[in-house]
Formats: C-alpha cells, structure tokens, sequence
C-alpha cells in the first residue's frame, strides 16, 4: 500500500526506477534547501515580510510564480526600477549582479540582451536563480563569493548591480575596491541601499504621538540603513555619484500625508537609496604611468 503523509512518501512496489514517467521538480534542489516561498517573494516586491499571504498564491518556484514576481516587480510601486537599474541602456554589454535575491533583476538584465553573471554568497539563493534563468531559456554565469574578494579580473564588466536591501551588513571598503577594480574604465556602479531618512524617520521626528493611534507597518528591507553621504565616502574611488530616493508605499505613511502624490514623496522620504556611480576613465591612465615608468 502506497501513499504520500506530509514529507514521506511511501510506494507499494518500492521506488520508481529511472525508467518511470515522472513529473519534473520545479525546484532543482534539494527541499531541505529551498528557501520559504513567501520570504522569497516579499524580497523581490520589497515588501515587508508581515504582509499577509494572497489566498491564491501560485506555488512557490513554479514557472507561473517566477512569471508572477516579474510582472509585479516592475509595477506600481517598484515602477521605478526599469530606469533606476537600466536594463535596455547597455545592450551587448556584461554586468556583475549582486545580492541576485530570485534573479528577477538578472533575468531581466539577460533578456536586454547582456552577458549576465550572477555573483552569490551564503546568504543567496543560487537554486533559485538557475532555475530562473532555466525557466527563461536564458543563460548566466553563476559564482560563488567568498568575502569581500571578488574572483574576477581586472575591468572585467560595464556594469555591476548591487542589491544591497538584504544584506547583513553594509559593503566593506574592501569590497568597494573589489568593486572598482572589476568595472572597466567608464563603466557603472548601481546599488539599491536601505534609505536612512526615510518615512519612517520623518514620521518618528515630525509625528511622535502618531504611535498611539496608529501602527506603522514593518521595514521592507532587512540591512542596515545609510545616507548618501556615507554611499558617497565609502565609494569615494568613483565619481559622477548619483544618489536619489525611491519606493513608497502609501499604506506605510499616516492617514494625513496620503493625500499628497506619492511619487513626490517618494523622492523626498522613499525607502530605498539608489546609488549610480561611473569608474572614472583616468583610472586606466593612472595604472598605465608606473608601468611606463617602470619600462
């Protein structure tokens, strides 16, 4: 007698063998690996991971799903990320995605026709993204990091995108120089960071008592949160430093200030820092002079 109880699965005549028709796995790795569905999904919406669960969720790591957080994604609020990560700006071009969360952004980069690869550390979910891309009929290099080194050569990439709302701690000076290095002269540094003077920050200072009546919802992003300042000194060896504010919701603000449009608001009081910053072209005739010299 055969049957399935939770986990276990029990079969009359034992196993199937590798001759039995069987339905593919979504997820290519193991269970025990698979990350929660609704953390993942709340990662890529950057959203709070309080919101409640939709009643009809398609079932995590699906193709449906995949397609689900893509499309949601880059609408409404998150709007903003098609110009902010400029995916159709450097077609034939490589970029270095890191902090990939599912891959979406990846995905999108591939589909814009870049070479894409895909930098993960132990906090990421490589199963996830290479299902994506396998979903998408898409290809990427997958590479895995092990501290602040990055294992690639010099000017190796024209773009490099840093998802920084998750990470346990903000990047190390060293990471930034590994940063700098593995960009080609002219090329470009974008980073999505926790916003420090965000709403929430302006509702504590403007709004003390507002606390009693009403409960602001949770932070969408789980790092620590910066300023510009600091993004900017601690990626001093850049220039051209563009930084601005993005993503609000308007159930994360009190009932007086939703009548204000929000995408102005967004840019004065978002969540989340976007940081652009080029590798100056010098750079490459700064490391060509002592080698003159030494000639």
């Amino acid at each position: 007698m055969g049957g399935t109880f939770g986990n276990l699965k029990l079969f009359a005549d034992g196993p199937p063998g590798p001759d039995d028709a069987t339905t593919p796995q979504p997820f290519a790795v193991p269970a025990a690996a698979r990350p929660d569905g609704h953390l993942a999904a709340t990662r890529e919406l950057i959203r709070p991971l309080s919101v409640r669960r939709a009643r009809r969720e398609c079932e995590p790591f699906t193709d449906e799903w995949f397609e689900e957080l893509e499309l949601k994604r880059y609408q409404r609020h998150g709007a903003w990320l098609e110009r902010a990560l400029e995916f159709g700006r450097h077609p034939d071009q490589s970029v270095l995605v890191l902090g990939p969360g599912a891959g979406t952004d990846a995905v999108r980069y591939a589909r814009h026709g870049m070479s894409v690869t895909v930098g993960t550390d132990a906090a990421d979910w490589p199963g996830v993204v290479r299902d994506n891309f396998n979903r998408a009929n898409l290809r990427a290099e997958i590479a895995e990091l092990s501290g602040p080194r990055v294992p690639f050569a010099d000017a190796s990439f024209d773009v490099v995108a840093l998802n920084a709302l998750y990470a346990p701690a903000l990047p190390t000076a060293e990471r930034a120089g590994e940063l700098f290095r593995v960009l080609r002269p002219g090329g470009k540094l974008i980073g999505l960071f926790p916003a420090f003077y965000d709403c929430a920050f302006w509702q504590g200072a403007l709004l003390p008592l507002v606390r009693l009546w009403w409960t602001r919802p949770a932070d969408p992003a789980t790092a620590p949160k910066t300023t510009g300042r600091e993004l900017r000194h601690l990626f001093a060896q850049f220039g051209e430093h563009r930084v601005s504010k993005r993503h609000l919701r308007r159930g994360e603000l009190p009932h007086l200030w939703r009548v204000l449009p929000l995408f102005v608001l967004e840019r004065w009081i978002g969540r989340v820092l976007v940081l652009k910053a080029k590798k100056p072209i010098f750079a490459a005739r700064r490391t060509a002079e002592p080698l003159r010299r030494a000639a």
